[in-house]
């Protein structure tokens, strides 16, 4: 977690130092505040006022950004159900401490209006499982399969099962008219893909100190869902649902799905 608040504050410098977030193919860069818009232009409209000469849509806009900063907590739905079935017990996980983390890098997409774009964006996304049950996954096993370790031979601390993936978003995004302070109220949806980067179960124990195995677990290793997020500024709340199974080729966890729902920034 120390790795990630550091990469998180890192980009942050990065994002506010190179402001290239959203480069749009036109020359125009708009100003506004409360009182009023001016546009500062390198072509021959420098100077001229939104009353001079009306944006044309629609406009392209891309770049490499830091944005859509998503951190929340994750609940494994099995067969529509929040409790796990007997099969998935050694899935059992500790509630409020399983968390969801990703953050968008790079964006393509379409200004329609001042209140409609469309754009497609990639990013990572990290998925942390904290598992209650003193198992230890089996690496390289297709199904999924794992073993139950009697705690006076090891009792973990800590057994987290984790999972990155490149996120894929394609986003409508709707938003309202300026408010006096200038923020906009902005609800945002779509479809959602993952390709699975890397797979891990660390483990922590008096007996045996840090241990990190990293294995794809049949993790999923595309997954598919959607996702919404509503919000004031650069602030609000977000949800996802993956539609497909967390686990492949695993018939006994056949319809566990992920959702999560947490805090987004920098909407």
């Amino acid at each position: 977690m120390k790795k990630i608040k550091t990469l998180i504050a890192v980009l942050t410098v990065i994002a506010c130092w190179t402001q290239v977030s959203a480069q749009e193919n036109d020359t125009t860069t708009v100003h506004e505040n409360s009182s009023h818009k001016k546009h500062v232009s390198y072509s021959n409209n420098i100077g001229k006022n939104d009353t001079d000469r009306q944006i044309k849509y629609p406009r392209t806009f891309y770049g490499i950004t830091f944005a859509r900063v998503d951190w929340g907590f994750s609940r494994i739905i099995d067969n529509g159900s929040f409790n796990l079935s007997d099969d998935n017990q050694f899935l059992n996980y500790k509630r409020g401490k399983t968390t969801n983390f990703g953050f968008d890098v790079a964006q393509f997409g379409v200004r329609m209006n001042n209140h409609l774009r469309i754009y497609l964006s990639t990013g990572f996304e990290w998925n942390y499982t904290r598992l209650k049950e003193n198992v230890l996954l089996n690496k390289n096993s297709t199904p999924l399969s794992y073993e139950v370790l009697d705690r006076n031979d090891v009792n973990f601390e800590k057994n987290i099962l984790t999972s990155t993936y490149l996120r894929i978003p394609l986003t409508v995004e709707l938003r309202s008219r300026r408010m006096a302070n200038g923020d906009r109220l902005k609800v945002a949806f779509g479809p959602i893909g993952g390709v699975l980067l890397k797979g891990s179960q660390r483990l922590k124990s008096e007996e045996n100190g840090k241990q990190k195995f990293r294995d794809d677990y049949n993790l999923q290793q595309f997954q598919y869902g959607a996702f919404v997020r509503a919000g004031f500024g650069n602030v609000g709340l977000f949800s996802k649902y993956y539609f497909n199974d967390i686990f492949e080729k695993s018939p006994n966890q056949k319809d566990l799905n992920n959702f999560t729902f947490g805090l987004t920034l920098f909407m």
